[in-house]
C-alpha cells in the first residue's frame, strides 16, 4: 500500500505544484524523515532548489518539519498530500452550503495552503490599507491567487470580485466558514510531525507530573496525560504568540470598545445557530489582520461522511426521508468536529454511545427546506396511527413509544404538522435494519443520536459487497454476506444457508481465496492431521478485505492520473494553441476542424477519467477516512 499511496501523492503534487516540488516530495516519500543534507544526498538537485521546493511544500502543509539539536528534519504529510485530489469536491460542497463567493475563497486557500487575513484582503482588493496589492500579487509557482483549476488569474479575480466587493463581505464570509469549522486558524504546531509532538508531550508530562520517572502502572496514567496534553494543543483557541491584550486572536477590538463586555474573549470557532452568522452584515466583527487561516480537512471529511450517509439512506428509504436525514446530520456536524479523534477514545462502546451528541426533531425542522413536501415519503396520509387518523382534529399531542413516533390527531396542514412528519421520517430511519438513527428521548419532539461506528461498518460492508459483486458476480456477493453474518462455515454449511449447490460455491470460493478476499482455517480431527481427517472452515475478514480494496484503489487512482497526463501530451500543441489569449473566444476562427475535434475528444476523455477518479476517492473516504479505530482490548469487559 505504501508504494501506491506514495506514487499517487507524488503525481498529485506534480500536477498542482510542478516538477521541482514533486521531486523533493518523492524523495521524502521514499526515504522518510530527512534533513536538507539527506535530501541532497538522494537527489541531483542543488541546495537552493531543494530549499525552494521545501518552501512551497511547507506553505501547502504537504511537508512537516521539526527542529531539534540545531537540525531541521522534514517528512511528508500524507493526509494533506492525498487531500489534493478532493480540492474540487470540497469547493463544490462549500459553494452548495455557503454560496459561490465562499467556494472561491476556499479554493484560493486550498491553492495557497494557508494565508493571512490581510493577504486575502489585499488579494481581493478590499484592504483598508492604502497601497494594497492586486490579486496577482500572491503566487504559487507562477499562478495567482485567483487561479482555480488552471483558469486565468485576472479572470479568476474578476469572478471573485463580483461577490466580494467590500472588506465587510470578506469578514462575513470568513466568519461563516470559521463558525462552521471549514476553515481554522493555522497554528505553529500544525506543521510539526505527530511523532515529535508526542515526544515533546511525553517529556513535559514526565517532568511535570511524574517527577522525571515512570514506573509500573504509571505508564498507563502517563499515556492518558499525554493524550490530554496533545488534545489541548490541537484544540487550543489561541497561542501565546498571537494573543494581544486579552482579545481573541481572530477578533479586532475598536478603540471605543472599552467596556467589560467588549473585553470578553469571543471564540473564533463558536458554532452559531442554524449554521449562519448571527450578526447582521452591518455589525460584522473585523478579524485580526495577523490571523492566518487554512482549510480544515477534518471538518471537510465529516461533511463528506454526511453526503455518503445521505446517499446510503436514499437507496433504502427514498429521497424525502434522506433529505430529513441530511438535515439531522448537518445539525450534528456542529457538534462533531472530526470523524476520528485519536486523543479522545471512549473506554467502551457503551461509553462512546453515551458521549455522542443528540439532535431533536425540532432542530431538524428548523433547517429543512420549507418547500420540501414531507408527506411525499410517508405513504398513505389517511392511514391510522395509534388508532386515530392524521387528519383528525380531536387531539394534538405526540408521544414516542420504543423510538417510534405516535401521532394522535395532528394533520400535516395543522400547526405542528410538519414536526410530526419529521418525527415519522425519523421513525423510518430508526426502524430500518441499518439503524440510521437511535431514539434517546422525547425532548424537542423527539431526540435522536447517530451511532457512527456500526453505521460506518455497515457502509464499508456495502462497498465491499459491491466490489465483490462487480468482480465475481451475485453468487460470490451472497457468499460474502453469509460469511460476514454467520462467521466461519464449511462448504456444506455455506451451501445450506445460501440454498446453493456445493459445486456452485466451490469455484467462487476458490477465486475469492486466490484474491485474498476469503480465507480458510484448517481444524484437524486427530493428531495425524491427514487432509481426509481435517475440516476446512471458510471465513471473511472485513478489515483484511478493506485493506486489499484500498490498495487496489490507490493503484487505480495513480494510473488514472498517469493516463490523463499521457493523453494530454498527445494533444498538448492543440491545447496550448486553444489557451492563447487571442484564440480564447475565437476558436472557430483560429482552430481547424481537426484541431477542434481533437480538443473535443480530449475534453470528453478527461471528463470521464476525472469522474472515475472522484468515484475512487469516494471509495477511499468510506474505507479509510470514515472508519473509526477499534475499542482497545484492554478496555473490554470480561464476561
Amino acid at each position: 500500500m505504501a508504494e501506491h499511496i506514495s506514487e499517487l501523492c507524488t503525481l498529485l503534487v506534480d500536477d498542482l505544484y510542478g516538477e521541482l516540488s514533486s521531486r523533493v516530495f518523492s524523495i521524502l516519500a521514499k526515504f522518510g524523515r530527512l534533513t536538507i543534507r539527506g535530501v541532497l544526498k538522494y537527489s541531483d538537485l542543488t541546495t537552493r532548489d531543494i530549499k525552494h521546493g521545501l518552501a512551497v511544500l511547507i506553505q501547502q502543509n504537504l511537508v512537516l518539519h521539526y527542529t531539534t539539536e540545531g537540525e531541521v528534519f522534514y517528512e511528508p504529510h500524507w493526509g494533506e498530500a492525498y487531500a489534493l485530489v478532493r480540492a474540487g469536491k470540497i469547493v463544490k460542497m462549500v459553494e452548495d452550503r455557503f454560496g459561490e463567493s465562499a467556494g472561491g475563497l476556499v479554493s484560493n486557500l486550498l491553492l495557497l495552503g494557508h494565508a493571512g487575513i490581510s493577504d486575502l484582503a489585499d488579494a481581493y482588493g478590499v484592504s483598508s490599507k492604502t497601497g494594497g496589492v492586486d490579486s496577482e500579487s500572491l503566487h504559487v509557482n507562477g499562478n495567482g491567487i485567483g487561479i482555480v483549476n488552471g483558469d486565468d488569474a485576472s479572470a479568476g479575480a474578476d469572478r471573485n470580485q463580483v461577490h466580494i466587493k467590500t472588506l465587510d463581505d470578506l469578514y462575513r464570509i470568513l466568519r461563516q466558514l470559521l463558525d462552521a469549522g471549514f476553515i481554522i486558524p493555522a497554528r505553529r504546531r500544525h506543521f510539526y510531525p505527530t511523532s515529535d509532538l508526542r515526544n515533546e508531550a511525553e517529556r513535559i508530562v514526565k517532568a511535570n507530573v511524574f517527577g522525571g520517572q515512570v514506573k509500573g502502572k504509571q505508564v498507563a496514567e502517563m499515556e492518558v496525560e499525554v493524550n490530554k496534553l496533545l488534545k489541548k494543543w490541537r484544540d487550543e483557541e489561541e497561542d501565546e504568540e498571537v494573543q494581544a491584550g486579552g482579545v481573541s486572536a481572530g477578533m479586532k477590538r475598536g478603540r471605543e470598545d472599552n467596556n467589560l463586555q467588549a473585553r470578553k474573549r469571543v471564540k473564533i470557532n463558536a458554532r452559531l445557530p442554524n449554521g449562519s452568522n448571527s450578526m447582521a452584515a452591518a455589525n460584522v466583527i473585523p478579524l485580526d489582520d495577523d490571523l492566518v487561516v487554512a482549510v480544515s480537512q477534518d471538518k471537510c471529511t465529516v461533511a463528506l461522511r454526511t453526503e455518503q450517509l445521505v446517499d446510503y439512506a436514499s437507496r433504502y428509504l427514498g429521497e424525502t426521508t434522506s433529505k430529513v436525514y441530511e438535515a439531522l446530520l448537518r445539525q450534528m456536524e456542529r457538534k462533531v468536529h472530526r470523524c476520528n479523534d485519536p486523543f479522545d477514545q471512549a473506554p467502551s462502546e457503551d461509553d462512546e454511545a453515551d458521549s455522542l451528541p443528540s439532535v431533536t426533531a425540532r432542530e431538524v425542522l428548523d433547517i429543512l427546506d420549507p418547500d420540501l413536501d414531507l408527506a411525499a415519503g410517508i405513504g398513505n396520509q389517511d392511514a391510522q396511527t395509534n388508532g386515530d387518523t392524521l387528519d383528525s382534529a380531536d387531539e394534538d399531542d405526540t408521544s414516542m413509544t420504543n423510538g417510534t413516533a405516535r401521532t394522535n390527531g395532528t394533520s400535516p396542514a395543522a400547526p405542528g404538522g410538519r414536526l410530526n412528519l419529521v418525527k415519522l421520517h425519523c421513525s423510518l430511519l430508526f426502524e430500518d435494519p441499518r439503524r440510521f438513527v437511535r431514539w434517546v428521548g422525547s425532548r424537542g419532539g423527539g431526540e435522536y443520536k447517530v451511532d457512527f461506528r456500526p453505521l460506518t461498518l455497515s457502509l464499508i460492508q456495502h462497498e465491499l459487497e459491491a466490489t465483490v459483486l462487480s468482480r465475481w458476480g451475485p453468487l460470490a456477493a451472497r457468499i460474502i454476506r453469509i460469511l460476514h453474518a454467520k462467521g466461519k462455515l464449511d462448504e456444506k454449511q455455506v451451501s445450506t444457508t445460501g440454498l446453493m449447490r456445493t459445486k456452485e460455491i466451490r469455484a467462487a470460493l476458490t477465486a475469492m481465496q486466490e484474491a485474498g478476499v476469503v480465507e480458510t482455517q484448517e481444524v484437524p480431527k486427530d493428531n495425524t492431521r491427514a487432509p481426509s481427517r481435517t475440516m476446512y472452515f471458510w471465513f471473511f475478514d472485513q478489515d483484511r478485505c478493506r485493506q486489499l480494496v484500498l490498495t487496489d484503489t490507490y493503484k487505480a487512482m495513480a494510473r488514472i492520473l498517469q493516463r490523463i497526463k499521457v493523453e494530454r501530451a498527445k494533444v498538448q500543441s492543440v491545447i496550448d494553441k486553444a489557451e492563447r489569449s487571442d484564440v480564447v473566444g475565437n476558436e472557430d476562427r483560429f482552430l481547424t476542424e481537426t484541431e477542434k475535434r481533437a480538443l473535443r475528444t480530449w475534453r470528453e476523455g478527461e471528463e470521464k477519467l476525472l469522474v472515475q477518479l472522484e468515484r475512487q476517492d469516494n471509495l477511499v473516504a468510506i474505507l479509510r477516512d470514515f472508519k473509526m479505530p477499534p475499542i482497545p482490548k484492554s478496555s473490554w469487559n470480561d464476561i
